[in-house]
């Protein structure tokens, strides 16, 4: 059999420069490689009669430059059959008809886009594709969004032009994305690896491959390559992409999205600057850091302040390695270049996290978890707190306040959101108690029930704001209650918002009676 005319047939060179050819007795593997090394498809040519099934021959002569490979072709004097394999679950599954290849390459002359608001939606329409084309679920699609996200900013900031390169078929160009994906997470473990302690196991969630299909790959990437996400404004990448993952997560395990209004509430309430150390120790898809960004870069006026600050002085910590791919994929469209998201679970010991330290930072923002209690069988691996002491079991935003707390130096500012239950009800005088010895209070601000209703919490909170300080005299508080915050029980927006007068009254009274 003329192996070399069967594929000519199909337009595949064997004798390409991106050609590599493994042979023995028994079979002649041939690799299709992608201009930058990486094979898109492998030919077996089996020369006798022996028949092997494709989990066989690939277990036989796997080698790990494989692995980002998914479409093989059999080729025997029986007939021929093509192998698509299922990056996702490792199966493999039969392809009707080997697909034709144009090795030419086409010049891309069309210029590249700047998101504007024509384009809000774009990652609404790219979200859309994978969950169209691959079944996926909205959380799962938009998991997979993140890394396409994360390769496309990798391939603009390295100008490899891969996402705008045209190839001579799907299977080719779906391999270059995840070849320089793959590269991206590379990249920032080597770079990061060396300033930040720890970077790979705490920071790499990059590092789990891309599980879409060819097709979803092709779609969302040439989508993709009509944009220019770097040169894009920053406010317009980061309503696109919010767009996307506001409605794709849902609320469960206590935990639920803090609503843009309360997150710019206590920013504004905090105030910060470019000299602040900040950490969201429940940093979900870490918008208080990214508010906190925005507000503190409307203000810097030189490059370099700015680029500390976006570098060196947002941190957060987040439990949930999927949410952690959102946070620094939101952190990335802002600017922030490897973003300091830790995957882990905030309530450990100090010592097991190398980069973090009790009474390390200027300023803490959070809304920790409600409404989980923690048993006592599961206090051993959570660090030292006061307010475990002689309780059977503890719930997790009562941790969250007392570790919030414990990240801060002296005099340190703290802005949290925290369910009413534990300034009014009986059973948490303890923690009232341990709040009124441990930090001065500076307000606190009563929020409607519908905050948390539109996110699937019906439950009433408050915002506290406060300084690290150990204070026994009689002091004033500031105390309000906002109204109206902007949208009603159903998320629907509404006039009328007050929480803009109360930051600014809660400002007025700041001046007067300092932090």
């Amino acid at each position: 059999m003329d192996i070399e005319r069967i594929l000519q047939e199909y337009g595949y060179d064997i004798k390409a420069d991106t050609t590599r050819i493994y042979e023995d007795k028994e079979v002649k593997k041939i690799y299709f490689n992608t201009e930058n090394g990486a094979p898109f498809l492998i030919v077996y040519f089996l020369k006798g009669k022996k028949k092997y099934e494709i989990n066989q021959l690939y277990d036989k002569y796997f080698k790990e430059t494989d692995l980002l490979c998914s479409l093989f072709w059999m080729i025997s004097k029986d007939g021929q059959i093509v192998y698509s394999k299922n990056l996702k679950t490792g199966q493999y599954s039969t392809v009707r008809e080997m697909v034709c290849y144009n090795n030419k390459q086409i010049t891309n002359v069309e210029s590249e886009k700047t998101l504007s608001t024509d384009f809000e939606n774009v990652f609404f329409e790219a979200h859309s594709f994978l969950r169209d084309i691959d079944g996926l679920h909205p959380d799962e699609a938009l998991d997979e969004l993140c890394k396409m996200i994360y390769a496309k900013l990798y391939d603009e900031e390295n100008k490899t032009g891969i996402f705008r390169g045209n190839y001579g078929n799907s299977e080719e160009y779906s391999v270059s994305i995840r070849k320089i994906y793959k590269q991206a997470n590379e990249y920032d473990i080597r770079v990061f690896s060396l300033k930040i302690p720890g970077y790979k196991s705490s920071r790499g969630v990059f590092d789990e491959d891309i599980k879409l299909s060819t097709n979803a790959i092709y779609k969302v990437g040439k989508l993709f390559s009509r944009y220019n996400f770097s040169k894009s404004d920053i406010d317009m990448k980061a309503r696109a992409f919010q767009n996307v993952y506001k409605p794709s997560t849902r609320s469960g395990m206590g935990q639920y999205f803090t609503p843009v209004q309360v997150i710019r509430f206590v920013v504004k309430c905090l105030s910060p600057n470019s000299s602040d150390l900040i950490i969201d120790p429940f940093a979900g898809s870490a918008h208080f850091l990214t508010e906190a960004l925005n507000h503190v870069s409307a203000e810097i006026v030189g490059e370099k302040e700015k680029h500390e600050f976006i570098f060196y002085k947002l941190h957060g910590i987040e439990k949930s390695e999927r949410m952690v791919r959102i946070a620094m994929t939101d952190m990335r469209l802002h600017g922030d270049g490897h973003s300091n998201i830790r995957c882990t679970d905030s309530l450990l010991k100090f010592y097991s996290y190398r980069d973090l330290e009790e009474g390390m930072f200027d300023i803490v923002m959070t809304n920790p978890p409600f409404g989980s209690n923690l048993q006592k069988e599961s206090y051993s691996y959570l660090g030292e707190f006061e307010l475990l002491k002689e309780k059977g079991k503890v719930p997790l935003e009562v941790l969250g306040l007392e570790r919030s707390v414990q990240l801060l130096r002296d005099g340190g500012k703290l802005g949290i959101v925290l369910p009413d239950s534990i300034f009014v009800n009986k059973s948490y005088s303890y923690v009232r108690e341990w709040i009124a010895k441990n930090v001065k209070v500076k307000a606190l601000i009563s929020l409607p029930l519908s905050t948390f209703t539109p996110y699937g919490a019906n439950i009433k909170t408050s915002v506290l704001i406060a300084a690290k300080e150990v204070c026994n005299l009689n002091y004033n508080i500031f105390t309000a209650v906002i109204e109206n915050i902007g949208f009603d029980n159903k998320g629907e927006t509404i006039d009328g918002a007050d929480w803009l007068q109360v930051a600014e009254e809660f400002k007025h009274f700041i001046d007067k009676e300092g932090w």
